[in-house]
C-alpha cells in the first residue's frame, strides 16, 4: 500500500535521518541481530492472512511467516523474532533509524521508496480491491459516483488506483483517510464509508475473518496496476541485504525442487549436488553470508518453501483461498523465478 502527497513529505523527512544514520552499517545488522538473540521485524496493525497477532499475541500472516525466515536463517530459530507494528507512515522511518532491522508488510516497491530504504525481494504480487456491501448492488466502479471510500493515508498505489478509477469512467468519489488501515476498515465494516481500498489480499484478509458475514461483500478489482510488495532493509548493509535476498530465493528454490518441511531430511540424504549443497553438506556454504552452513535446511525444516508458507496463510490452507496468480512459480504462469547458486 502506498500517499503521492504524503509519501513526498515522508521521502524528504526520512532523507534527512539518512545524512546521520550512515554509521548504522558500521557494524552489519547481522552481528547486533545475533548478539541480541532476536530479529525485529516491522508488522502492520492487524491485516488478516498477512500480519495479525492472534489472542495469545503470536504473529500471524505471509509477511510475519517471511520475516521468520530471516530469524531462522540468522540465529537458527524461527520465534526468536520481535515485531513492532507500524502504520503505513511509520514504516519507512523505523527502518531507517533502527527501530526495526528489517519490515515485512505489505509495502509496494516505488522509485522514491528505493532511494531512501533498499527492497531486496518482491515477495508479493498484488492488486488493488474495493470492498463493497452487496445490499447496495454496486457490481461496477462507475456506480461509486459521489459514493465514500475509506482508505489509508500514506498508501499511494491504492490512492492512485482510485483517482484511475474516476479519471477511467468520469466520477468523483468522496475520499475519508485513517491513519492505520484497521481504522479504515472498521469504519467501512461500520457503516461511515460506502467501500474500503486496500491491497487485493487485504480486503479478501478483512472480509473472511473480519465481516460478520462475509457474503454480505464483494471485492471490486480497481486500478491498472500490479503491485510489486517486497521485503526491505535499510541501505548500506551488504550483508543484511545478502541474508534477506537469498532467504527468499532459498524458499523459492526449495519449492521448484519439491523441497518440503517434511521432506527435507530425507532430501538432505539423497539429493543431488546441488540439494545436498544447498541444504548445508558442502563445508563453508553459509561463510559468505556469515551464517552456518546448513541455514537453508534450517529455514525450509522450521518454515517450509514459498508453497507451504502462502498456502497456510493466504492459499488453501486458509480462509482466505487466495490463488497463486502472478505469485506462482515461472513454470506454472507466474513471475517467480530463484536466482541460481552458482
Amino acid at each position: 500500500m502506498t500517499g503521492l502527497k504524503t509519501l513526498a513529505g515522508a521521502a524528504c523527512a526520512i532523507a534527512g535521518l539518512a545524512a546521520g544514520i550512515g554509521e548504522v552499517s558500521a557494524q552489519s545488522v547481522v552481528n547486533k541481530i545475533k548478539q541480541r538473540g532476536y530479529l525485529s521485524c516491522g508488522a502492520s496493525q492487524g491485516v488478516p492472512g498477512l500480519s495479525r497477532p492472534d489472542e495469545k499475541g503470536y504473529y500471524r500472516g505471509f509477511d510475519s511467516d517471511i520475516c521468520r525466515t530471516f530469524a531462522a536463517a540468522i540465529l537458527g530459530d524461527k520465534d526468536k523474532i520481535r515485531y513492532v507494528p507500524l502504520n503505513a507512515g511509520q514504516r519507512f522511518p523505523a527502518l531507517q533509524t533502527g527501530e526495526i532491522d528489517v519490515l515485512s508488510r505489505t509495502s509496494t516497491i516505488t522509485y522514491s521508496r528505493d532511494t531512501v530504504v533498499r527492497f531486496v525481494w518482491i515477495n508479493l504480487y498484488d492488486t488493488d480491491g474495493l470492498l463493497v456491501r452487496k445490499a447496495d448492488k454496486i457490481t461496477d466502479p462507475k456506480q461509486l459516483d459521489g459514493k465514500t471510500v475509506c482508505l489509508q493515508g500514506g498508501g499511494s498505489l491504492t490512492e492512485k488506483a482510485i483517482e484511475e478509477t474516476e479519471e477511467e469512467h468520469n466520477i468523483s468519489m468522496k475520499k475519508v483517510y485513517f491513519d492505520s488501515t484497521i481504522q479504515a476498515r472498521d469504519a467501512f465494516f461500520g457503516g461511515r464509508c460506502d467501500s474500503y481500498v486496500t491491497d487485493g489480499t487485504a480486503a479478501a484478509g478483512q472480509r473472511a475473518s473480519v465481516a460478520k458475514n462475509p457474503d454480505d461483500y464483494d471485492i471490486i478489482k480497481v486500478g491498472h496496476a500490479a503491485e510489486p510488495n517486497g521485503v526491505a532493509v535499510a541501505r548500506g548493509d551488504d550483508q543484511l541485504f545478502d541474508v534477506v535476498r537469498w532467504t527468499v530465493n532459498a524458499l523459492l528454490w526449495a519449492e521448484s525442487n519439491g523441497i518440503t518441511s517434511r521432506n527435507v531430511d530425507e532430501k538432505l540424504k539423497t539429493g543431488n549436488a546441488e540439494v545436498k549443497r544447498v541444504l548445508g553438506q558442502e563445508p563453508g556454504f553459509g561463510k559468505p553470508l556469515g551464517l552456518e552452513d546448513k541455514w537453508v535446511y534450517t529455514i525450509i525444516k522450521q518454515m517450509g518453501n514459498y508453497a507451504e508458507i502462502w498456502d497456510n496463510n493466504l492459499g488453501k490452507n486458509s480462509p482466505l483461498k487466495v490463488e497463486r496468480g502472478l505469485n506462482a512459480l515461472w513454470k506454472d504462469g507466474g513471475l517467480n523465478y530463484p536466482f541460481p547458486w552458482d
